[in-house]
């Protein structure tokens, strides 16, 4: 191959990533004014921006061994308690997932399918893995994420069962039954214990805190912490301009 033969080659390569880049800046876009916002099919988008050659199929059949296997452990007689100490043991004690120590966290640590074959990411991507398998096995688990960079994520589980009135807390629960630490490897949290130590570490008390947040702004913080990933690694940063006009979508 010749000189300019390699030059038209790379010509040929970049043409064809800024059309998948346009592509999933498309479809990123259309997913944002959807009904449904299904929270695996942005986050497999965003994967691909990575990964170029990520298919959809391989991409959710991870999530299909991960799902076969909770259900496996799961049956109706069981409390919400036991429904995510089944979803903990497969987890952390069968897949072996774990949070990584490392800071500043690589990219491989965030992107969604990275984390599927390492078994290793940061916390945020670990709950969004965790709870996409939850919801699929219609148990209401949904990721509560914060603007504060001093906030926790966590996963919190629905009174689906209209347990609260029972349970009394003591505390106004905004509809969540307990949390669910990922960093902790799936510690249970209750709702007034969170309360307290929020308080007595002067962490914003407002509802955003402890409330569902909803997939859009989920998928915007997958792309800031893939943003600032690519920020603290000079090997990536050429790609912060793409990442900041996906995030541009959520304005």
């Amino acid at each position: 191959m010749s000189i300019l033969d390699g030059v038209a080659s790379l010509g040929l390569m970049d043409a064809g990533l800024y059309r998948l880049f346009e592509k999933i800046k498309r479809e990123l876009k259309k997913w944002l004014h959807s009904d449904d916002k299904n929270l695996l099919q942005a986050i497999h988008l965003i994967c691909s921006y990575q990964y170029p050659e990520l298919k959809r199929i391989g991409f959710t059949a991870k999530f299909q061994d991960l799902k076969h296997q909770c259900w496996m452990e799961i049956n109706t007689r069981q409390t919400s308690f036991e429904k995510v100490n089944a979803l903990n043991k497969v987890f952390f004690d069968d897949f072996d997932f774990v949070k990584v120590s490392r800071t500043p966290s690589s990219p491989f640590d965030i992107f969604v399918n990275s984390v599927l074959e390492s078994k290793e990411g940061t916390d945020f991507t670990l709950g969004l893995i965790y709870s996409i398998v939850a919801q699929s096995l219609d148990i209401p688990v949904y990721g509560v994420s914060s603007s504060n960079k001093r906030v926790p994520f966590l996963l919190s589980y629905m009174d689906k069962e209209n347990l609260l009135s029972i349970l009394d807390w003591g505390i106004n629960n905004n509809g969540v039954l307990f949390y669910i630490s990922i960093g902790t490897k799936g510690l249970i949290i209750d709702p007034k214990q969170l309360k307290d130590s929020y308080a007595s570490e002067g962490l914003p008390l407002d509802r955003a805190q402890f409330e569902p947040s909803p997939n859009s702004l989920l998928v915007k913080r997958y792309l800031t912490e893939i943003k600032n990933s690519y920020a603290n690694h000079s090997q990536f940063r050429y790609k912060l301009k793409d990442i900041e006009e996906l995030l541009a979508l959520f304005n």
